[in-house]
């Protein structure tokens, strides 16, 4: 798998296919959630210890972008993470 470890396994990725970005995100990948972005439906998911975007044009219906989230900007998924309620029953 090219994403254990630190960072020159993360660049490795980014530098990676975009075809075999969809491969490994599609086999390995664990669904998070979905913006809509500007024209993209921007889909993030969890891959090892990373968290992985996939940008799709809404308008050309195709992938334009797969790589690696910057941690500084994942807060634009908050306001969608429900989390269940922590109460006692």
């Amino acid at each position: 798998m090219p994403l254990k470890g630190g960072r020159m396994r993360q660049v490795r990725f980014n530098e990676l296919p975009i075809t075999d970005k969809a491969l490994l995100v599609a086999e390995f990948g664990n669904f998070l959630q979905s913006i809509e972005f500007y024209d993209y439906r921007v889909h993030l998911y969890s891959l090892n210890s990373h968290f992985i975007e996939v940008y799709y044009n809404i308008l050309t219906r195709q992938v334009e972008r797969i790589s690696l989230a910057d941690y500084n900007e994942l807060d634009k998924y908050l306001s969608r993470i429900i989390l269940p309620s922590l109460r006692k029953c």
